[in-house]
């Protein structure tokens, strides 16, 4: 094996490593990842992989390729927080990867290299990585289409490369719909117009690419729009044309101003962005940009603006939304620092920028960390976490702290003035980065689940019981305690599937009267916000017991359990086909 060959097989391992190695041991967080986890868990459980249902109700928001890919880890792994995110975390891996891929074509390996690192290493992508959402499998099925499109522009025989791009798509089409066709279609078709490449516009348009979309895709919406007739109006009209433009009588979360992702764009991927800021605040930075092949330029630039213009237009906005355009930024930073780092003016500014940078976000994180151990508890109350919380985001701000100030030093301490090393000091950073984000991953909040919740109700569950969510709908509860849980008042986005539900009046409640009944008659869980208790205390009769509460939910029960679960009292179980059997 080769020198480059082991290099690049160490590379390949240490990105597992980081990618992998931490996706389980901590909750799942609501609303999303309980969301995500509990849809492909009810896949499972009625064993239909057609019909996606939340809380047993059609949830028809997103397509399905999330909930197969994670119902078969749940089905190969278990059923736990690491096999839920195993599809994001090896999306990212292979995001990487495709990134790399395209750089070698568009940039050379050097540039290749720095920008893979890079985009390994940014806190947005990684952070994305290591959560159960769609972002990153469409973000890896766009990368994949565009490494299609410029293979098939460069090669001569464009049939393969070509056909790569009609199962990419296709797969986008089923991480997230049409998205997946808008997106890669406009940029691939301004930059084909652009360099005058009509035999590889046709090459995308044969009739074989197309077939092999049709045949990867077409299936599903058959299948589920014949069992479902009011699926293609809901799926590509409502939730497609309408939340994109917000029309009136759709809801929409997250309005947000159309300069949204001006900050997003900038800190999510620092601190490679803040050290092109420095580059192109001096008039050598900016040459070393012009110098990027203008082809290579041009094709990241569209990728890039196009993906961050369609967002910005939208009117619902997350910054997850935008991650497809991480790949192309990578890959101009990546291709920017190159050509910067042959110039030594230039290669003392990159490096001291990122060692200056490194240096004092290292001693602010120290004085955050030091400040926050002694006043741990004052800290917790202010914002209503667990002190246990508080003390675990001290602890991984202490340790982001010190590997910040250690790669400071480090780079000090390398000779990297020497012809070539410029490179080796940068990729110092990126080794740096990549331990700040594995220790960061040690301080994600905890608070924002229903875990805590569930593991008290399944100490106590017997068969019979009754769990109802008392007007907050708590996506991962179900997924924690393996029930159907009765929702009242707590529909949120299923709210038109559950006021349709043929069994409605047994699952979803909106009154209070077959809450009073089932508490009189036989054993409840009612798992609600805090705020909620002195009314329920006031409903409620015999008065309710606190089985476990954090600082924003609470358990209440109808019947005395000790602290080790031990059940002191039984009541009648409920007849067939009611909630609880």
């Amino acid at each position: 094996m080769t020198r480059a060959r082991a290099g690049a097989l160490l590379a390949l391992v240490l990105l597992v490593a980081l990618y992998v190695s931490q996706i389980g041991g901590w909750v799942l967080q609501d609303p999303d990842e309980g969301r995500y986890a509990e849809i492909p868990r009810e896949m499972i459980e009625r064993d239909d992989w057609v019909t996606p249902k939340l809380f047993h109700v059609d949830y028809f928001e997103k397509p399905p390729l999330l909930y197969w890919l994670t119902a078969a880890s749940f089905e190969t792994f278990g059923q736990t927080e690491a096999a839920a995110r195993v599809t994001p975390a090896v999306s990212g891996i292979v995001t990487v990867l495709l990134t790399f891929l395209l750089g070698l074509r568009l940039l050379g390996p050097r540039a290749a290299w720095l920008g893979a690192g890079m985009l390994a290493t940014m806190p947005l992508f990684f952070a994305l990585s290591q959560a159960l959402l769609i972002d990153m499998l469409l973000t890896a099925c766009m990368t994949a289409t565009l490494l299609g499109v410029y293979g098939a522009h460069r090669a001569e025989s464009k049939r393969g490369w070509a056909l790569l791009v009609g199962v990419s798509v296709a797969l986008g089409m089923l991480a997230k719909g049409l998205v997946a066709i808008i997106l890669p279609g406009a940029i691939a078709l301004a930059f084909l117009l652009w360099r005058r490449d009509f035999p590889t516009v046709r090459a995308l348009l044969d009739w074989r690419v197309i077939l092999v979309f049709l045949a990867v895709t077409v299936p599903w919406f058959v299948l589920v729009s014949r069992r479902n007739p009011g699926f293609l109006e809901f799926f590509f009209v409502r939730e497609h044309f309408h939340r994109f433009a917000g029309n009136a009588g759709v809801r929409v979360g997250h309005p947000e101003g159309p300069l949204y992702y001006v900050p997003v764009v900038l800190l999510g991927p620092a601190p490679w962005t803040l050290v092109a800021l420095v580059l192109a605040a001096t008039q050598a930075g900016r040459r070393a940009f012009a110098a990027i092949p203008a082809e290579a330029r041009a094709f990241c630039l569209l990728w890039f603006g196009i993906v961050v213009l369609f967002f910005s237009a939208a009117s619902s906005k997350l910054g997850s939304y935008v991650l497809p355009a991480m790949p192309p930024l990578a890959l101009l930073l990546g291709a920017w620092f190159d050509r910067a780092l042959e110039e030594r003016q230039l290669a003392t500014l990159v490096v001291r920028t990122l060692r200056v940078g490194f240096a004092a976000m290292g001693t602010l994180f120290a004085l955050v960390a030091l400040l926050a151990w002694p006043l741990h508890g004052r800290l917790a109350a202010w914002l209503q976490q667990d002190v246990g919380d508080v003390i675990l985001i001290a602890g991984a701000t202490a340790s982001v702290a010190l590997c910040l100030l250690a790669t400071a030093l480090a780079s000090r301490g390398l000779r990297w003035q020497e012809r070539g090393r410029p490179v080796a000091a940068v990729g110092l950073f990126i080794a740096g980065m990549a331990v700040i984000l594995a220790c960061a991953t040690q301080g994600r909040a905890v608070t924002k689940t229903a875990r805590a919740l569930a593991v008290e109700i399944n100490a106590h569950h017997q068969p019979g019981d009754v769990i109802v969510s008392y007007k907050r709908l708590m996506q991962s509860l179900a997924f924690y305690t393996r029930e159907r849980i009765v929702q009242y008042d707590a529909y949120g986005e299923i709210k038109g599937g559950a006021l349709t539900a043929p069994d409605h009046d047994a699952w979803f409640w909106n009154d209070p009267a077959p809450l009073e009944e089932a508490w009189a008659s036989r054993r409840v869980f009612v798992a609600t916000d805090m705020r909620w208790v002195p009314e329920l205390r006031e409903l409620l009769d015999p008065e309710p017991r606190i089985l476990v509460q954090d600082h924003r939910r609470v358990v209440l029960v109808n019947f005395p359990a000790s602290a080790h679960g031990s059940i002191e009292a039984h009541a009648p179980a409920p007849e067939a086909g009611e909630p609880g059997t």
